[in-house]
């Protein structure tokens, strides 16, 4: 899409606008807002966003982008590919330099591509990325968790969306804004989205050499953890105000910790499968040897975590009994993330375990990159 504003553009935006102010009622004005950009564009880029969107969705379908399947590009010109993915098939830009990121912003950044805007679906963006993205503007949800402030997408004039939103209809909407490509399931399969955003940008070369860097933590990590370990079980809960909650075998703690780390699980974990919350009398039959407690940052949380600490039953863990504890006060790489994410909660683990290690095992990481990138 060209950089400067062009007519459809202003009248966009203005329709958007009048939205906001009341000028008319909100859903009648989105609506017509974007029948206008869908008509006044022809022609442009825009036209040509969605090609085809199927109503199946998910891995279960095996549609490309979702579980383990890869995005395909069906084909390719000059400027443009056309990419399979979660929700359709889009032609996109053969090298997009405005890509708003409604997702996949971690995934950006590992690849060297620094998103035009970022969001993520529940209207929270995880802490870690708050520094490198301090500049960048943030795309709120309106109507609920489905609807991305359509307004503040138009303003940053993307050339492509990358989102994990399934509604068909919010698919629809910001396809007339800019090509849209979906790609789910990021939590379990994080390394083959990584591949898909690469390919997705043009960026291949540079996602398979940040995949090389993750997998070399990983195995670097692994050569550090079990010597010392062992058999020994390794959990995370996580404390918030006047709540204390286990992480199990979900997909948020579960892939990195007793996937790619290959950790242990005490009896607790193994009969969950998603977090929950933890009572004293289950503390007192608590056996995990080494734990990671994310604690909430405000301050009832962390008076909660206080108090939890003098009390008897916490003293009766085995991890706490022996000084095998990590408090972790920014936790949310653990809970929704890339690669980058990841490989921070990679960080947490030899913190516990090994603290001197990480030097060590992040310039094994560093140099497995540098020998794969083009």
């Amino acid at each position: 899409m060209p950089r400067h504003r062009s007519l459809e553009f202003v009248r966009m935006e203005r329709l958007l606008h009048a939205r906001r102010v009341g000028l008319a009622g909100s859903a009648v004005m989105c609506s017509a807002a974007l029948i206008y950009l869908a008509t006044a564009t022809a022609g442009s880029a825009v036209d040509a966003a969605v090609i085809r969107i199927p109503r199946a969705n998910g891995a279960e379908a095996g549609l490309p982008g979702t579980g383990s399947h890869p995005v395909e590009v069906v084909e390719e010109g000059p400027g443009y590919r056309v990419i399979r993915h979660a929700a359709g098939t889009t032609r996109v830009p053969a090298s997009p330099q405005r890509v708003c990121a409604l997702s996949a912003a971690d995934e950006l950044l590992a690849i060297g591509l620094k998103p035009v805007a970022h969001s993520i679906n529940d209207g929270n963006f995880p802490d870690y990325l708050a520094e490198p993205l301090a500049d960048v503007p943030w795309i709120p949800n309106v109507y609920g968790a489905h609807l991305p402030n359509l307004e503040a997408v138009v303003r940053v004039r993307p050339d492509l969306i990358i989102t994990r939103n399934t509604s068909r209809q919010t698919y629809l909407q910001l396809s007339q804004i800019a090509p849209v490509v979906v790609l789910l399931d990021h939590l379990v399969n994080y390394r083959q989205r990584l591949l898909d955003v690469g390919v997705v940008v043009g960026r291949r070369r540079q996602a398979e050499a940040r995949l090389a860097w993750y997998n070399a933590k990983v195995s670097a990590a692994n050569a550090v953890l079990h010597p010392i370990v062992g058999s020994r079980t390794m959990a995370m809960m996580a404390v918030r105000p006047r709540i204390y909650r286990l992480f199990g075998d979900q997909n948020h703690v579960s892939p990195l910790l007793y996937g790619d780390l290959q950790m242990k699980r005490p009896d607790l974990v193994r009969n969950r499968t998603w977090s929950s919350t933890i009572s004293p009398e289950q503390l007192l039959r608590f056996d995990a040897d080494y734990l990671l407690v994310a604690v909430s940052g405000n301050g009832e949380g962390r008076r909660t975590y206080d108090v939890l600490r003098k009390s008897f039953v916490w003293s009766r863990v085995p991890a706490i009994r022996n000084e095998c504890t990590l408090a972790v006060p920014k936790w949310r790489h653990w809970s929704d993330s890339g690669i980058l994410g990841r490989a921070r909660g990679i960080d947490d683990v030899l913190r516990l375990v090994s603290a001197e290690s990480i030097a060590t095992v992040n310039a094994q990481a560093d140099a497995a990159r540098n020998e794969s990138l083009p």
